[in-house]
């Protein structure tokens, strides 16, 4: 990464500094609400624990391990997780009442999650454990509220207090989630919160019966018959599961699927980039995202692309070939994972990218063994990403780099097309066509527009006496010559053989003639060639100026191929 960047970030830090200070001020209230329903929910964990019957312990115990096991099993996706447990939670409410049920489902959750806690800080953990002391409690007060019998009977004239527990319990639980989430709810943008609402809705719809079932087993077998139906429960989770992944894969696929359409038409490269960060952000919502392209001309990557939080602050960076981790994935042509750059010895030193996030994913974009460029990600989270999105952006690069070698390709043979093969100068087709609008455009602004004509003196013996490889050599040589000594908007062009024309807007003869001599000197101080021999040759030059010696683009040319003939 280029020194300009570390420069940069050098000059942004109190900006950034005062940025996380705002952020850390927005999570405030997010903060202060999770270590509130924690504390609540210890409060009410201590006040309830004279109400347990402790000689109904190994019971209990039994039905923590039910829960457990439930957790340790939970269908995770990015918003959350689904888990069977729901069906133990009824249970235990209808065998042995509001208290036990609390105590049960808050002692499964912080040993099944702590033990497998998936990477949630300890916080989380508690919180989820918390939270569910509370539904229960408040989905018990609802169920009294609604009549329900003090023994909660499974009877008809029971159901009604029973389907408010059951609802209360799904709202609040939903409620309490939901809100905790809320400063990280778009990590996965393919999966929204009503997927998780429909799909939690669907294994309350299979746990409540097995729910119902397992306290019916319970008064006639004893404890050990509601393992007859919590086994099948498990065998649920794992079907839910596969269905889960499956919905997943699918809206991976159909944005793969959409992303290859769209790379199929007509883009220009900015298009394409745009395309590429925009529909990976679907897919994978990560902080910052930079597209790097192999620069001929400066011999490195540069960005063409970014989006995210620190945009403008990467658009500065380039790519060495060889330097940095990125250097080195640009150098390997494989992608590359790292969960944390300040502990991977790879990105170790690095400065600039790997400076402002705490994972990365680099993905080169092949185009056959060629590297056209770098997909960089960057997440501000330790262990952000996973395989699974360095396979999903390798298949959406490797698309992308098919269209951007189209389009490079496209762009080639246009230049090929108005330019010349040998010089890189413009063609004389090209020249003549804008040669045609310059003059219209110096005619109708009442502007000087001047034209030189060079000519290499005795080139026919140069060929004759070194070859014509040789002449080749000096050929380029003078087109480059001539490409350092003109400005920017001037046109110039291989006229034909060993004759080139330099036309100048806005220039009148006086400082045509300065440009002419300009370009004669520096040729003739050149040494054409290789090691094995140096060529000096002089050119001639012929100055026409618009409109004081021609009033077209003919005669102009003329004028200036008569002033080559007098020299």
């Amino acid at each position: 990464m280029s020194m300009m960047c570390a420069a940069r970030i050098d000059r942004m830090k109190d900006k950034k500094q005062v940025k996380t200070v705002l952020r850390k001020v927005r999570r405030l209230p997010f903060i202060i609400y999770t270590w509130l329903v924690i504390g609540l929910g210890v409060w009410l964990l201590c006040y309830t624990f004279p109400l347990l019957d402790l000689d109904l312990g190994r019971e209990f115990l039994i039905m923590v391990g039910f829960g457990v096991l439930a957790e340790w099993l939970a269908v995770v996706f990015p918003q959350g997780q689904l888990t069977g447990g729901f069906a133990v939670i009824l249970s235990t409410y209808l065998i042995y009442g509001p208290v036990p049920a609390a105590w049960v489902n808050a002692l499964a959750t912080l040993l099944g999650q702590g033990v497998a806690n998936r990477g949630n800080p300890l916080r989380t953990t508690l919180f989820n454990a918390a939270q569910y002391v509370l539904v229960v409690l408040g989905a018990n007060f609802t169920y009294v509220l609604a009549g329900g019998a003090s023994d909660r009977s499974l009877n008809w004239g029971n159901g009604w207090p029973l389907v408010m527990f059951v609802i209360l319990y799904y709202l609040l639980n939903q409620l309490f989630v939901y809100i905790h989430t809320l400063p990280v709810r778009d990590g996965y943008p393919l999966l929204r919160w009503p997927d998780a609402l429909h799909w939690d809705g669907i294994t309350y719809l299979l746990a409540v019966p097995m729910g119902l079932l397992m306290a019916l087993l319970y008064r006639y077998i004893g404890i050990y018959g509601t393992l007859l139906l919590f086994i099948p429960m498990l065998a649920v989770q794992f079907v839910l599961r596969f269905y889960v992944h499956l919905v997943l894969a699918n809206r991976e696929l159909r944005v793969l699927y959409e992303v290859a359409g769209r790379l199929g038409g007509s883009l220009n490269l900015k298009e394409i980039f745009d395309l590429l960060l925009r529909e990976t952000r679907r897919v994978i919502n990560f902080c910052n995202g930079v597209i790097y392209l192999w620069s001929e001309e400066k011999q490195c990557y540069l960005v063409e692309a970014a989006l995210g939080t620190h945009a403008e602050l990467l658009r500065g960076s380039v790519v060495q070939r060889g330097e940095g981790f990125l250097g080195q994935v640009a150098g390997s042509g494989e992608s590359h994972l790292v969960d944390d750059t300040r502990e991977d010895e790879r990105t170790a030193g690095d400065i600039g990218l790997t400076q402002l996030h705490r994972s990365l994913v680099a993905v080169p974009l092949m185009a056959e063994t060629e590297v056209l460029g770098l997909l960089v990600l960057g997440d501000k989270h330790t262990g952000f990403f996973e395989e699974k999105h360095v396979r999903v952006l390798t298949i959406i690069g490797g698309q992308a780099s098919v269209a951007i070698a189209n389009v490079q390709l496209g762009r080639q043979l246009d230049r090929a097309v108005i330019t010349d093969g040998l010089t890189g100068l413009y063609n004389y087709r090209y020249f003549y066509h804008r040669a045609l609008g310059e003059l219209e455009r110096a005619r109708r602004f009442d502007e000087h527009i001047s034209l030189v004509m060079l000519d290499i003196d005795d080139f026919k013996q140069v060929n004759k006496r070194y070859g014509h490889m040789a002449g080749d050599t000096v050929l380029a040589g003078v087109a480059g010559v001539m490409r350092e000594q003109i400005r920017g908007c001037d046109l110039a062009a291989r006229y034909g053989g060993d004759e080139f024309a330099v036309l100048m807007p806005q220039t009148g003869p006086n400082e045509a003639k300065h440009v002419a001599d300009r370009l004669r000197w520096a040729v003739r101080e050149c040494l054409f060639g290789t090691d094995d021999y140096r060529i000096q040759v002089r050119v001639a030059a012929g100055i026409a100026t618009f409109p004081e010696d021609a009033a077209d683009l003919d005669a102009l040319l003329n004028t200036a191929i008569k002033g080559l003939e007098g020299e």
